[in-house]
């Protein structure tokens, strides 16, 4: 179990151990998601985008050929624009009050992640029989040899260890998560753990979990089925109804500093004693988020910088430091990936 009271500040490298796609790839995939064509009525080439204006009922609207127009362009605003971009939030917040490519942004970053969930180590499509079978857990995929190669397992290892079946929800007691990635993979994979390493049931698992903090800065696709009954969106799986709904959830930089979520995100780095960042990229905007309102005090920060040259290291450091409000020592950086961030730091986190 964690020792010090931690935040885990997750960033979309982290996610890439699960088959997640980059802040880059993401771009890419987005791009590729609105790629144009005269092939159909609407323009698109991909088959849910297709499905998603089919459902919406353009083609028997009046205004069919005004509203496609708009929905065009700002298409091709986003395919122009993106590529120059640091990443789909930036262009985001770039676009602040431009309806269309905020609305158009968000429902290409809903599709292009659910499929990305759907590709990851973590889903399994249940046949019709699993269904209808009454103790069928979904998405049991915790031994995947890949997955076993992230940094999960050595996460769930760590934070269940010396934890009492009966006590299960200490498990979480110095735990908090600020998840700046669209994707349930974390949330996913805890849920799963937990029954698997306590022999509980899956509502036992969420109850634990209803009582951890999970911040998505940048919003999410919605609650997993475990964690609500209302509007929840299947790890993975999705119907086209709920493409809008998807969509609405995800947030801009902007929306997020005036919401109740930036407070939140503060007050969990605020209330750290260690702060464990993994896959972060260390954009402006998302150390804005961080950014403690008072002077932080924390006694330890550690972060990964796989791929990060050694100058640049150097300006993470410093922005660690501020961050955490801790002395050259205590600001450790990883310069492998998240993994092997859990297996250099074990004892340091296990012991201290």
């Amino acid at each position: 179990m964690f020792r010090q009271k931690t935040a885990i500040i997750v960033g979309a490298g982290a996610s890439c151990e699960l088959g997640l796609p980059s802040g880059d790839q993401l771009k890419r995939d987005i791009v590729r998601l609105l790629k144009p064509t005269d092939d159909n009525v609407y323009g698109f080439i991909d088959k849910t985008m297709i499905a998603y204006m089919h459902q919406m009922g353009y083609p028997n609207s009046f205004e069919f050929g005004e509203r496609m127009k708009d929905v065009k362009e700002a298409a091709d605003r986003i395919r122009k624009g993106l590529p120059l971009a640091l990443s789909i939030d930036n262009f985001l917040h770039s676009h602040h009050g431009d309806s269309e490519v905020e609305k158009l942004g968000k429902l290409a970053i809903a599709i292009s992640i659910i499929h990305a969930e759907e590709r990851s180590y973590l889903f399994h499509r249940a046949t019709a029989l699993e269904r209808a079978n009454p103790n069928y857990k979904p998405s049991i995929q915790i031994y995947n040899e890949k997955l076993l190669e992230s940094w999960y397992p050595l996460f769930a290892k760590l934070a269940m260890s010396e934890v009492h079946r009966q006590n299960i929800s200490k498990v979480f007691d110095n735990l908090r998560f600020v998840i700046f990635n669209y994707d349930r993979c974390f949330e996913q994979y805890i849920w799963i753990a937990l029954q698997s390493y306590f022999g509980v049931s899956g509502e036992e698992a969420s109850d634990v979990l209803s009582g951890v903090s999970f911040i998505h800065p940048y919003g999410t696709l919605g609650p997993l089925p475990w964690q609500s009954k209302d509007e929840s969106v299947a790890f993975g799986e999705f119907n086209v109804n709920q493409l809008s709904g998807m969509a609405s959830r995800i947030r801009t930089f902007t929306e997020s500093v005036q919401s109740d979520i930036g407070s939140s995100v503060k007050d969990a780095v605020e209330w750290a004693d260690t702060i464990v960042i993994l896959g972060f990229g260390y954009l402006d905007q998302n150390i804005q988020l961080l950014s403690p309102g008072s002077t932080a005090c924390s006694n330890r920060v550690f972060s990964t910088a796989l791929n990060v040259s050694g100058p640049d290291q150097l300006v993470m450091k410093e922005a660690m430091m501020k961050l955490a409000g801790v002395n050259e020592n205590n600001a450790m950086i990883e310069p492998g990936s998240c993994r092997n961030r859990f297996n250099n730091y074990w004892l340091h986190l296990s012991l201290r």
